[in-house]
């Protein structure tokens, strides 16, 4: 497989292969022994995080006057908002959105497809103008489908390679020198919530982490964030 796929697909289908050896052993169907299949434990070295100064790059890289502006320009503040993972936010219905609050905050349930569970995100008053500019043209359009996010010409869903192919286009014309994707932007909530002086239970409650040991995956440090760390405990000169 090492010559085909890569290390990440072949780590997801050695941990798919041992549960489907566990579930037979376990039935007495296979006398394969699935404490012989040996985990592969990938872990991606160069996770790219988005920082505060690069969504508001590729923020202003992007026009709101054109309905294919909005999307993206929504999509992308949805993301920092909220950290969802991109197939939870295509998921989302007209129905699944509660009522502005006082605030100006609105919330959304989410259903995450890792877990089957629903969750509540909520994102900012600048992000529900965005929402609501965006729904207003899109009560125009000839469709019938109760899903928030839809291709005018199909009717359907945008799929998640249409949102991770806008992420690159959007950050290329803000000149970001990253190779940034949908789950960067989770991955960047992360890093938020620690720079505001959040906690590790924080990252857990706001990305809707089943365990407290996935929350310690988006634990990594921004460059910047990395340097002044570091420096505080460095001699000086």
């Amino acid at each position: 497989m090492e010559t085909t796929y890569s290390p990440t697909t072949i780590a997801y289908s050695a941990r798919i292969l041992k549960n489907f050896f566990w579930f037979w052993h376990g039935r007495g169907q296979t006398e394969i022994n699935p404490k012989e299949i040996i985990p592969i434990r990938f872990i991606n070295a160069d996770k790219e995080i988005v920082t505060k100064s690069d969504f508001e790059d590729m923020n202003l890289a992007l026009d709101a006057h054109t309905l294919s502006g909005i999307q993206k320009k929504l999509v992308l503040n949805l993301l920092w908002d909220t950290g969802m993972r991109v197939s939870e936010l295509l998921d989302i219905k007209l129905s699944d959105i509660s009522s502005q609050q006082l605030n100006g905050l609105r919330t959304a349930k989410v259903r995450s497809r890792k877990t089957m569970r629903y969750d509540l995100v909520v994102w900012s008053a600048a992000t529900n103008e965005l929402l609501n500019q965006y729904l207003g043209v899109r009560l125009c359009m000839p469709i019938t489908s109760d899903y928030v996010l839809l291709n005018r010409k199909t009717g359907k869903p945008f799929t998640s390679k249409s949102v991770q192919r806008w992420i690159k286009d959007i950050a290329d014309m803000a000149m970001i020198d990253k190779n940034i994707t949908p789950h960067s932007f989770r991955h960047g909530k992360a890093n938020e919530i620690l720079e505001c002086g959040g906690t590790v239970r924080d990252v857990g409650a706001l990305l809707r982490h089943v365990s407290p040991s996935s929350s310690f995956n988006y634990l990594q440090l921004s460059e910047s964030r990395y340097l002044q760390t570091a420096e505080r405990f460095l001699r000086t000169a």
